[in-house]
């Protein structure tokens, strides 16, 4: 428990309400939940129905990530380091990964049903070197859409009900999946190591080559043959500069391909799906979704409405 209070300065339930009232959370909170046994992590859920008078200062959380979750739109204007980010609605099922440290302001302009869940550093880190994976950080991803993290975040807030007595270690082992989720789809790799034989420009060189034959089929085989390796040689060697198999590490450059052409073409998805080496539509579908949380003519569909409504703000 003194994980998580420790970095905080959060000694006595109060103390971590307080952190959410300068925030700007209003009273009584509607979950405060933790620190968790194993994880540390802690659970708030807060809501207001209506807007906030102030621009509030975010305290920062020095060894903690901060996952934001709107569970309804809300009307906010953000800024970071005194320059504005956002202005505008934040949809509803969307999250946000904050960063350990971070400082920034807000103003809420209308309610809102905001769940944060904090998630010592320390705890993702080890949960990374587990795994085998060298972690720099999480990235700092903007308020998307996901399924999967909605879903948990559920299961977080119905634990009580779910598995009675049982429900701490409920809690922490959906803290464990929501961490090797973020982990996976949202982890900042250290650079190449220099230990790795595969670096510098020689990795540069077979990253681009990657990147220009999205629309093909391209094996292990094949880009162990253009750096002059035995495949498993390239895969062992790849995986510790890159972060991840080299199948995986073109799945995701498709996928991030595709989530562009969605935002900044009409090309119709099937279209985007072929251009990208995709098989089907159903095969691109059922992979997109996996990695953003929600299918490619949804995702389409949220995003420019995004669009619209900073345009709508602009003019």
């Amino acid at each position: 428990m003194a994980q998580l209070t420790d970095a905080f300065g959060w000694d006595t339930p109060d103390a971590l309400k307080e952190w959410f009232r300068l925030s700007g959370a209003t009273e009584p909170l509607r979950a405060c939940i933790g620190p968790l046994p194993t994880s540390g992590a802690v659970i708030v859920r807060w809501t207001a129905d209506r807007p906030d008078t102030q621009v509030r200062t975010l305290v920062p959380h020095p060894d903690s990530y901060r996952i934001a979750i709107q569970l309804e739109p809300v009307q906010s204007e953000i800024w970071k380091d005194n320059a504005p980010v956002w202005s505008g609605v934040i949809g509803a099922n969307r999250f946000r990964i904050c960063m350990p440290g971070a400082k920034g302001r807000w103003h809420r302009m209308s309610g809102c049903d905001i769940v944060n869940i904090f998630i010592p550093t320390a705890t993702v880190h080890t949960m990374a070197a587990t795994c085998g994976q060298d972690l720099e950080m999480l990235s700092n991803n903007w308020f998307a859409p996901d399924r999967i993290v909605m879903d948990l975040t559920q299961k977080l807030l119905e634990a009580d009900t779910l598995a009675g007595g049982w429900a701490p270690q409920f809690r922490d082992h959906l803290t464990s999946a929501l961490v090797a989720y973020l982990l996976q789809q949202h982890a900042q790799l250290p650079e190449a190591s220099a230990n790795s034989s595969l670096a510098g420009s020689r990795l540069q060189k077979i990253l681009a080559y990657m990147a220009e034959r999205l629309a093909d089929e391209i094996s292990v085989v094949e880009l162990a043959d253009a750096c002059a390796m035995s495949e498993s040689h390239f895969s062992r060697e790849f995986s510790k500069s890159v972060g991840m198999p080299p199948h995986q590490y073109l799945m995701k450059l498709r996928l991030e391909r595709a989530r562009e052409a969605l935002i900044d073409s009409n090309a119709r998805v099937i279209d985007v799906a072929l251009e990208l080496g995709f098989t089907s539509a159903s095969h691109f579908a059922r992979a997109f979704a996996r990695r953003f949380g929600v299918a490619p003519a949804a995702f389409r569909q949220l995003a420019r409405h995004s669009s619209d409504e900073l345009c709508s703000i602009a003019a």
